[in-house]
């Protein structure tokens, strides 16, 4: 497993964490910030658009 796949697989495990961390956010840009390009934070970001929907329902 690549890098990024890792990555992808921590952010999706704190995403589907119930209840979700206080600190979700900042983990999440941790987990973001770590990313080798700029297309793997993007990628990742979108992730921070789901964790986003997942905290305001």
């Amino acid at each position: 497993m690549n890098k990024f796949d890792l990555l992808v697989e921590q952010a999706t495990k704190l995403i589907n964490t119930e209840p979700l961390p206080d600190d979700a956010e900042e983990q999440l840009q941790q987990i973001i910030d770590q990313a080798d390009d700029k297309t793997e934070r993007h990628m990742l970001g979108r992730l921070a658009e789901a964790l986003f929907v997942i905290r305001n329902e």
